[in-house]
């Protein structure tokens, strides 16, 4: 698994001019490399919905049918959530798990492929604290890089682990690591 302090090493390397725009074409190859090393026969795509006033991208294996990263620049949204989106996203141990924003809808992220199984704990717990930083900072059209990598220790749909990830343009990096068991 790719190591934080791959990417303080990387964040503090980069060379290039705006940081919060342009590190996603260091990253990209980083994760790929990585989720092709357990997943050879991954079939990868890059998911861009910027054009539905999110400004996140996700990279999905069509093979799997699953997520191997969420990642871009939050914005503030004010626009209600559509919770009839949410209802008919599948979900198993609905006891435990909910049906978590990979990104949330308070910085832009909308459902279907950002939804994936989270413990409810997690959901409500850890994992809102650099969400909450991220919109926060989108609040006050302050830019970030903000990114979410499901990981996942089989070829099921449930992610293992979540690294969640906050990179500023002075190059401030906030990072955490998540258990969803």
């Amino acid at each position: 698994m790719i190591a934080e302090s791959t990417y303080r090493n990387l964040i503090a390397s980069y060379g290039g001019g705006d940081i919060v725009t342009q590190i996603q074409e260091e990253l990209i190859p980083l994760w790929c490399d990585e989720y092709y090393l357990q997943n050879p026969k991954a079939e990868v795509v890059q998911v861009d919905l910027d054009a539905s006033a999110s400004s996140f991208s996700y990279l999905f294996d069509i093979r799997l049918e699953r997520v191997l990263a969420a990642f871009g620049i939050p914005i503030y949204a004010k626009h209600k959530r559509d919770a009839s989106r949410m209802a008919g996203h599948p979900l198993a141990n609905a006891g435990k798990f909910h049906r978590g924003h990979l990104m949330a809808h308070s910085i832009g992220g909308g459902t279907d492929i950002n939804l994936v199984p989270q413990l409810g704990s997690l959901n409500i717990g850890a994992f809102r604290v650099l969400e909450r930083m991220v919109r926060d900072q989108a609040k006050q059209n302050l830019r970030s890089f903000y990114f979410v990598r499901p990981i996942y220790n089989n070829a099921s749909q449930m992610p293992s682990r979540f690294e969640q990830c906050v990179i500023l343009p002075s190059k401030a990096l906030f990072y955490s690591l998540h258990n969803n068991a």
